[in-house]
């Protein structure tokens, strides 16, 4: 009857799961009751939500309603010409070239991002969309009407509208300000902005400064626990202002070093928001604006501008493998060294410093770390452009060598793998390295498989490569058990999220591939549950959680649908080879395998905590936990 009525002349002004349970539907796209239950909001051939109506009355009323088919190509076009915040990315081609190194690199975007998949967002983001759909198109705002002789790109009443109340800004100040900024300098610019009166701002304040404000409370409250902020359009409204703001200082025209510390901060959220081709492009231009004021050939070691450089090196080595396998930065042309390993505290105001050696904890010590990692990831780079598209084992093996070695040189409280001086519950004002040593095991241990992973299922079958096979899985089952120490905090960064899935996806080829002893296969089972279980409490705002947590989850009921037909198959048929089994030989057939599970619709229940975690820790971490180069 149900169907009937769809395919009828009707409309229908509810979406298929409401229909269902019988409750009223608000009519968006992604109606509110879909996105709280975090279950796929379907809409039948007939149906029209708010979003066709305003469409159709653009393009000439509601008479002019197009067929369903139509439809969907008008809402393509509304999405990029209106999406507010301006960034949309579209997917790269992906180089077609099987059981090769830029294969597997190429295959974790390929899935998460696959552009046939429905996008998650927000009850509130239509909203947020039509609220701002007469917005000019960022980035090529008026510069503050510079252009015409007038305007010094100073804050104005207009632009200072979406600031949220003192205390709220405190608030979300405190869960998120990050290594670009040096914090004691920002503080005090951020006090004494929130003392001036609305004209003394006009005079003294700069809209490149209040760009980066709002980008800092906008990842505040994009980190923020629900309870925290009770305003579901804020985080759209704040990202919107900075935008504004950019565009208001002349930002293309006029770079700066808050414009630089701006884009940085931008490009993890737009990571985290699944915008990863808008994120590279505003890489690239924080890259050039860096090295036209000079920031790779900078002398004194205590500046931010060594930070701010090192910051992009290394965001521009981790992100190669998603730009066409190639780093804008050339090192060969810069000067600029490391930066010294110093609190904040001890280069405020010009005062005499001595930079400590590096086993010697600091508030740097750990940014400082991470650049030998991404030094090692342009090498990985270096040796897949010589022998593109693959990188020979001999060079696979070096690389494996040198990540490990790097690992070895690490200051011992930055190490998860060694005893260290002070208890989870009881690091006093040290408790952000709890994180940042376990984030240096989740960098080890992924950087191991993204090398090894082309490698590892030839390894099954041919002994030269089953060193990549081991390895392979090690770090897949150890990058787990890593995350679930702090499962709440780590899981709420885009970086950790893609850790997680590449760890699934490769104890999930080991499931179908791997050992047929029920012991084993019982680990393969806990791991990619523990994925799943780690991927889903963020999958409700995380579109790469949730296409992560459908693939695995499908994966896992396609093994146990052919696990079930072998227990059920003759016992004279039992060695025969059945067409359901599922069997993988390269990569390729890997890939094909996820994409099918990923076209299997999927029932979205609630994985139990693992058993082990341990709970969340303070918010206090967010002060020095990541860099921006946390790839």
């Amino acid at each position: 009857m149900i169907k009937d009525r769809m395919s009828s002349g009707r409309k229908a002004y509810t979406c298929v799961p409401c229909r269902k349970r019988k409750i009223k539907c608000d009519r968006h796209r992604i109606c509110g009751h879909c996105s709280r239950k975090n279950i796929e909001c379907e809409w039948p051939p007939n149906g029209i939500t708010l979003e066709d109506e305003a469409s159709a009355g653009e393009d000439g009323g509601i008479g002019s309603i197009q067929s369903p088919d139509s439809r969907r190509s008008v809402d393509t076009s509304i999405v990029t010409a209106h999406a507010g915040p301006s960034y949309r990315g579209t997917p790269t081609p992906m180089v077609d070239v099987p059981h090769t190194v830029v294969h597997a690199e190429q295959l974790d975007h390929s899935i998460l991002n696959d552009p046939r998949a429905s996008p998650l967002a927000r009850s509130s983001q239509s909203a947020t969309n039509r609220d701002h759909e007469h917005r000019r198109t960022f980035p090529f705002g008026d510069g503050g009407g510079r252009g015409s002789g007038v305007g010094d790109g100073m804050v104005t009443d207009a632009l200072m509208r979406a600031l949220p109340q003192r205390a709220q800004a405190d608030a979300l100040l405190r869960i998120y300000i990050h290594h670009p900024l040096h914090i004691p300098t920002f503080l005090a610019r951020y006090n004494k902005f929130w003392a001036m009166d609305s004209a003394h701002r006009q005079q003294s304040v700069h809209s490149r400064w209040l760009a980066l404000l709002y980008m800092t409370l906008c990842l505040g409250d994009h980190f923020s626990d629900e309870e925290l902020t009770t305003d579901p359009t804020m985080e759209g409204r704040l990202l919107i202002a900075c935008e504004d703001s950019l565009a208001h200082s002349d930002f293309l025209d006029q770079p700066s070093t808050e414009t630089i510390q701006t884009i940085i901060c931008m490009n993890l959220y737009l990571n985290n928001k699944n915008r990863v081709s808008a994120a590279r492009s505003l890489l690239g231009t924080a890259i050039k604006m860096a090295i036209t004021i000079g920031m790779s050939r900078i002398p004194d070691e205590t500046t931010l501008g060594r930070r701010l450089w090192w910051s992009l090196v290394s965001q521009d080595a981790y992100t190669a493998s998603t730009s066409g396998f190639t780093y804008l930065v050339n090192l060969s042309h810069s000067t600029t060294s490391i930066f010294a390993n110093v609190d904040d505290e001890d280069i405020r105001g010009g005062s005499a410093y001595h930079s400590k050696p590096i086993n010697e904890i600091t508030t740097s010590t750990y940014h400082i770390a991470k650049i030998d990692f991404a030094l090692v990831v342009r090498r990985f780079i270096d040796a897949i452009n010589a022998n593109f598209p693959d990188a020979s084992y001999e060079d696979i093996m070096d690389l494996d060598g040198r990540f490990r070695q790097v690992y070895q040189g690490l200051p011992t409280q930055l190490r998860p793998d060694l005893p260290q001086p002070f208890d989870i519950s009881f690091a006093g004002s040290r408790r952000y390295l709890v994180e940042q040593r376990i984030f240096m095991g989740i960098t080890l241990h992924n950087r191991v498989m993204r090398l090894h992973r082309a490698y590892m299922v030839r390894g099954y079958d041919d002994p030269r490569y089953a060193y990549s096979t081991k390895v392979c899985l090690e770090s897949a089952y150890a990058l787990l058990d890593l995350v679930r120490q702090s499962p709440q905090t780590l899981c709420r960064w885009w970086v950790v999220l893609v850790h997680v899935w590449t760890g699934g996806l490769i104890i999930s080829a080991d499931l179908v591939r791997g050992s047929r002893e029920e012991t084993t296969r019982q680990r393969q089972r806990d791991g990619v549950k523990l994925a799943i279980a780690l991927l889903e409490p963020i999958s409700r705002t995380s579109p790469v959680a949730l296409r992560g947590v459908k693939v695995l989850k499908s994966l896992l009921n396609q093994v146990k649908h052919t696990e079930n037909r072998k227990r059920k198959r003759p016992v004279a048929s039992s060695s025969e080879p059945s067409p359901h089994d599922l069997t993988i030989t390269s990569i390729a057939e890997l890939e094909q395998l996820l994409r099918d599970a990923a076209s299997q619709p999927t029932t979205y229940t609630t994985t139990q905590t693992p058993a082990n975690a341990v709970p969340d820790q303070s918010i206090d971490f967010w002060q020095s936990l990541f860099s921006m180069n946390q790839w």
